[in-house]
């Protein structure tokens, strides 16, 4: 293999350090805490290596390196690793459904109707988990390998030590120094060749390194031979093991390697040490069997190519597909850095450095945990270290999966959103068989609340967690499509919005009133009339968040089935329910009621917050179109308070930009980046969820730019009456506020694009670059003294928008391919 001299090598290094922009950097004194394979009972508390160590990941491939200096940990993930579960069952069998009688479910809706609450035999939750509630087995996300490199330095004996990792460039580095000796590492996850490197180089002293691997799972086996260890094992399923391979690769140049029988490798006399990984479980998303893939054939391919290319090659492709993708869109906010390591900054109670290096190590957490690989980033992103992870690492639909999302196209990373697509299309499948056999509907598909990688699509084992999703997982779908205007994409994606609206239409059932409800449901996951029938008294009907998302899907299927001119008849039968959807309702506080019935209390803080979707992620209440919506999500919002869990805090930012309240925004978004975060900054729910992370970066982007907002009304020049509008106040009640049925033209209304809605006093002078807008445009813009000063909105597609900035709404501005429009007034070739 060909390389460059360790001389030039260690040059090539200094550059790449000297060239790092601190604000992009996340910086330590001191390892991380290696907790990892010491023996314990339980979970254990405090601060370990998760909290501390720092990660790479490529979507599917994922590492995280300690830093130890007497010994380097690497933590091993494949996305697509799980354990617990079944696979390989016929079509009905493996989505997990219970197979229900038309009879058990209308005895299950009649408890509801009859408002059998509590958890007495006959109740709502107890029939719920009698008739429909799964007891197949969900399983769980499982950690792949460690790989320990051992290099006998003493830690007392170090100076001048430095753990990094560069945001922009998804490299990490440890280096310090023992006597006259400088030892420094380099490591990276590589998305073009699918393989992780380390590499380990010594100045004026030499490495004498142990190289071992080693795995959680009880089926494997170990082997060394020549410069290659192979691990090999299963990771035990209730139904077909998931096999797995990994091979671990040494180039030491001329220093002397031996492999052991123990399946260890050693290196002594060396100055430059490469380390290459490659490994593969057999996991394919082809439903119901989920098996096929060649992994043994793939890691030796990835290992070959690796080991030809050399470890030059590697980091500069590694460097040019990160940085390409991260360098799209950045933030700078007006501060001066503090030299301060980042778990000093996390510490010290928060700072526009530490605010601003949150998001961008945000968008780099989304582009290494979500990319090609065919399933989306879980509870914990992509790394995981534990048999029996905190909520399985799995697939939360109440909004973990989806919160895991939201940045991705305002942010500038629409690539990472393709994963999300191809495990719905799973679960479209899939949920076709929970919808017939479970719920007696023929049409369309239903997913429950907890999902994994082997489409389990079933109502979960509690009955307190009946729920549907194909809303809220719609909503994400259709979203993507705003920002991108792909129209093979809505192609693509379009029958999984029609299936899931076809569930509805038959699911949705009228209440006492006449209106249509969604039933069994609950309000995520959240109890009331506690005093009366206890904490566990969840399951509900018409739960506003059910019915705001239900809207939504209808509404964007109305859009899509009108842009892609077809379905006419079932676009019609949507707009004829929509008028028959119960209405969103303001309660006797004022606040906006979580429940058909007025049952909020205003003493309640949960964390979720679910019947306020509408406001966010959705787009149908805003401060400037719907006044009395928008004062009743304001006292939602000061009942529930501000400090709550990492991803619940991440949400509130968005809630609060949203209602454009830039300085209680931000007043949480410094509560999540230094009161949730652990010092490698990931999310602290706790534990440890990367949801928070996500969330907290929206949150930011929701701050610098709106877009969900649509002009209806070319002709008038106030947002309020341009706006298309979800919800009209209802003449005979007050505080009902019905549905708004959308007609065709709201397929073809533009975006309006609403500079700094919620820019905060924290922030009086800053820029951005690269945010993306709804209907396919990119924006840039710089204010100071907290007032605009300048923006730049273009496009590679062409489209039409209307601009507010500055409390004023423009006419419709038409940008053709590769025009720009520089505010305020301003068009550019």
């Amino acid at each position: 293999m060909k390389r460059h001299a360790t001389l030039v090598a260690l040059l090539l290094a200094l550059t790449t350090s000297v060239l790092a922009d601190e604000r992009y950097v996340l910086q330590y004194d001191a390892p991380a805490t290696d907790n990892l394979l010491v023996k314990s009972k339980g979970r254990s508390k405090g601060l370990g290596y998760i909290q501390t160590a720092l990660p790479l990941g490529n979507g599917r491939l994922g590492a995280m390196f300690s830093g130890g200096i007497d010994t380097e940990h690497l933590l091993i993930n494949d996305i697509t690793l799980w354990m617990n579960a079944k696979r390989g069952m016929d079509e009905v069998s493996q989505s997990g459904t219970r197979r229900v009688t038309q009879e058990d479910f209308e005895t299950v809706r009649k408890t509801y109707r009859e408002g059998k609450y509590g958890t007495k035999p006959d109740s709502m939750e107890s029939m719920s988990t009698k008739y429909l509630s799964s007891t197949e087995p969900l399983g769980n996300y499982a950690p792949f390998s460690d790989v320990l490199i051992s290099t006998g330095h003493d830690p007392a004996s170090i100076r001048d030590y430095r753990r990094s990792l560069d945001s922009r460039t998804g490299l990490g580095s440890v280096s310090y120094s023992i006597g006259k000796g400088t030892f420094s590492r380099e490591f990276f996850c590589s998305h073009p060749h699918d393989v992780v490197v380390a590499r380990f180089t010594a100045e004026n002293a030499t490495l004498d390194l142990t190289v071992t691997a080693s795995t959680k799972h009880k089926m494997a086996q170990v082997a060394a031979a020549k410069n290659r260890i192979t691990l090999s094992g299963k990771a035990e399923m209730v139904q077909n093991d998931v096999e797995f391979v990994q091979i671990v690769q040494i180039d030491a140049e001329d220093a002397n390697v031996a492999h052991h029988p123990d399946g260890t490798i050693t290196i002594s006399g060396a100055h430059d040490v490469c380390i290459y990984l490659a490994g593969y479980c057999d996991y394919l998303p082809e439903y119901p069997n989920f098996n096929g893939r060649d992994y043994r054939g793939d890691c030796e391919t990835a290992i070959s190519q690796a080991t030809q290319l050399g470890y030059d090659s590697l980091k500069k492709s590694h460097v040019d597909d990160v940085s390409a993708l991260v360098n799209r869109c950045s933030l700078e906010l007006d501060f001066d850095t503090s030299g301060l390591t980042t778990d000093k900054l996390v510490a010290a109670g928060g700072s526009l450095e530490l605010e601003n290096l949150y998001f961008h190590y945000a968008r780099y957490l989304q582009l290494s945990c979500s990319r090609t690989a065919p399933v989306p980033s879980n509870l914990q992103g992509l790394w995981n270290a534990d048999l029996k992870p905190a909520w399985n690492c799995d697939y939360h639909t109440d909004i973990n999966v989806q919160m895991n999302y939201w940045m991705v196209d305002p942010a500038n990373l629409s690539e990472s959103f393709r994963p999300f697509v191809e495990w719905t299309k799973v679960l479209a499948q899939s949920g076709q068989h929970t919808a017939r056999e479970t719920f007696g509907i023929h049409k369309g598909w239903s997913a429950g609340l907890n999902g994994n990688v082997f489409g389990f699509t079933a109502q979960n084992v509690h009955g307190r967690r009946n729920q549907q999703a194909g809303h809220w997982l719609a909503q994400n779908l259709f979203d993507h499509y705003a920002f991108t205007q792909d129209r093979e994409y809505l192609e693509e994606i379009y029958p999984i919005l029609k299936g899931a609206a076809e569930f509805f239409v038959e699911y949705l059932a009228p209440w006492k009133d006449g209106t249509l409800v969604v039933y069994p449901t609950w309000s995520p996951e959240n109890s009331y009339l506690v005093n009366q029938h206890g904490k566990l008294n969840k399951q509900a009907y018409g739960a506003s968040w059910d019915q705001q998302l239900v809207l939504n899907l209808f509404t964007d299927c109305i859009e899509a089935s009108t842009l892609l001119q077809r379905d006419e008849t079932f676009r019609k039968t949507l707009q004829e329910i929509i008028p028959r959807l119960c209405p969103q309702k303001i309660g006797q506080h004022g606040q906006l009621q979580e429940w058909p019935e007025d049952w909020d209390n205003p003493k309640d803080t949960h964390r979720h917050i679910s019947h306020l979707i509408a406001l966010h992620p959705g787009r149908d209440i805003s401060p400037l179109t719907t006044k009395e919506l928008h004062e009743a999500a304001l006292v939602t919002m000061r009942h529930r308070g501000d400090e709550s869990t990492g991803w619940s805090t991440g949400w509130k930012t968005c809630f609060w930009s949203r209602l454009h309240n830039g300085d209680r925004a931000h007043n949480i978004y410094k509560f999540l980046t230094s009161k949730r975060a652990y010092p490698n900054l990931f999310d602290f729910h706790p534990p440890f969820q990367i949801d928070g992370n996500f969330g907290g970066a929206a949150g930011v982007c929701e701050m610098l730019m709106q877009s969900h907002l649509r002009s209806v009304n070319a002709d008038v020049e106030t947002i309020e009456r341009a706006a298309f509008v979800a919800y009209k106040n209802s003449p005979n009640e007050p505080k009902n506020f019905a549905p708004v049925v959308p007609n065709e033209s709201l397929a073809n209304a533009p975006y309006i694009v609403h500079l700094l809605p919620a820019l905060p006093t924290a922030w009086p002078n800053g820029r951005v670059r690269g945010l993306r807008s709804r209907g396919g445009f990119e924006v840039d813009m710089q204010w100071k003294d907290g007032k605009l000063s300048s923006a730049k909105i273009r496009t590679n597609k062409g489209g039409v928008f209307r601009l507010y900035a500055d409390n004023k709404l423009s006419g419709n501005i038409t940008l053709e391919k590769g025009q720009t429009y520089s505010w305020p007034d301003q068009l550019q070739r």
